[in-house]
This record gives C-alpha cells, structure tokens and sequence, in this order.
C-alpha cells in the first residue's frame, strides 16, 4: 500500500491489516457479532482455515454503513460471495453469539400478534419522574419534517430508519434498541413519556435533553408517532 492509499485509510478509518499473500478477487462484508477484541482473530481463523482465501483486514469504524466490516481476498473464480458469507452466518464469536453477513433490517416471515405488538410497546413502569406533559406543537407537515431529520440524524444509528431497532450501531450495544414503530398513532397521553425517554435516556440511550432543545424534542416526539410497523 503506498502512503497516500495509506493515510486515506487512517483517515477514513482504519483497516486493521493482517498481512500475508495478496488474491486477484476481492470481496467486502459488512458484519454484524464483531463485539470484542476477540471477534476478529476467531472470524479470520474460520475462515482461512475452511476455506482458501486470505482475510485482508478488518475496518471497524467510520465505515460508509456504519457497520465494521471484512476484506477476503481469494483466487479469482475459486469461490462465489455466497459461499464466503455462509461461512461467515456459521461461525461463533468467543462470546456465544454468531457473525451474521449484515443484509438490511430483517423482513418478518408471519404478521405480529396483537399481544405481541402489545407487549414489545411496554417500557416497563413509566418512572415516577415522568410528567403528565401536553406537546405543545402540533403535528404539522414542517414539525414532522423537522423531526424526521433529527431522527435520521441522532436515533436511526441505533433503532433504525424504519424504527425497527436495528440501526447500524447495535453491534456495540447490550440490550436491542427499543422498536420505536409501536409508538406509532400512538395517543396524546404517550406524549409525555416519550418526550421524559427521549430527555433521559435509558440503559444505553443517552439523555438527548441535554443535547437537543426542548421543541427539537416535541419535533422527535410527533414524528416516532408516524412510524409505521413492518408489513
């Protein structure tokens, strides 16, 4: 690699490189699981032991998608992407957990049950801090612009742009990101709570009201009661 490929990688983020024979067919996967120090060393031992290829290296951050991602190389029509990514769904991290080739939010096989969609809507106890507030901007067309672009911005890293809770930023996230579409239609007496989550985070989700004014917060508020749930 020469030094201007090599500081546009630095700058870019990253590959953390491992060396070895270089192939002519070069392949990319975005990889969902790499959750420890250790995750890289167990998926590039899969897969150079099962099969013949050399893993390049790795880019962990700063990637366009925002999920880390893997170099194969490998001898030019010795192998299909297909085969590659099923050795990768098949291996374990040392956690437990398995890599998965990362190919968008998953697409539900059945309908939810009603109890199901239900019970994934409940937060738990709403906290005693939380007010019985009133939004006191209404759902226009310009409030919900507004809030869809501070979505996009600071919540679909993590609960995803379909609010499905599987934003590119989960990888590194213990509990699964809340799946904001059951709020959606929701009525006026969730406004409050959402506005007090959204203020203060919980587990993982930083407190926004410290980073977001108070009507940027009403603006998030009116437009997570649009989401629409998967069909």
């Amino acid at each position: 690699m020469g030094k201007a490929a090599s500081t546009s990688a630095l700058a870019l983020g990253l590959w953390i490189a491992t060396g070895g024979v270089s192939y002519a067919a070069t392949e990319v996967f975005q990889v969902e699981g790499l959750v420890s120090p250790a995750s890289p060393k167990a998926l590039t031992a899969a897969l150079e032991e099962k099969l013949a290829v050399k893993v390049a290296g790795y880019r962990i951050r700063d990637t366009e998608s925002g999920w880390p991602e893997v170099q194969v190389e490998f001898e030019d029509g010795a192998l299909t992407r297909e085969e590659i990514a099923a050795v990768i769904d098949s291996t374990e991290d040392p956690t437990g957990r398995t890599f998965k080739v990362h190919a968008g939010p998953p697409v539900l096989g059945v309908a939810l049950l009603a109890e199901e969609t239900a019970a994934d809507g409940m937060l738990g106890d709403p906290p005693g801090q939380s007010p019985e507030l009133a939004n006191p901007l209404e759902a226009t067309g310009d409030s919900l612009a507004r809030g869809k672009d501070l979505y996009g911005g600071k919540c679909a890293k993590c609960h995803g742009a379909d609010g499905n809770g599987t934003g590119p930023s989960t990888h590194g996230i213990n509990a699964d990101p809340r799946k904001l579409w059951v709020w959606g239609r929701a009525g006026d007496a969730a406004d409050g709570y959402l506005f007090w989550i959204i203020s203060n985070g919980r587990t993982d989700m930083p407190p926004w009201g410290l980073v977001l004014s108070e009507n940027e917060r009403w603006d998030l508020v009116n437009y997570i009661k649009t989401l629409e749930p998967p069909r």
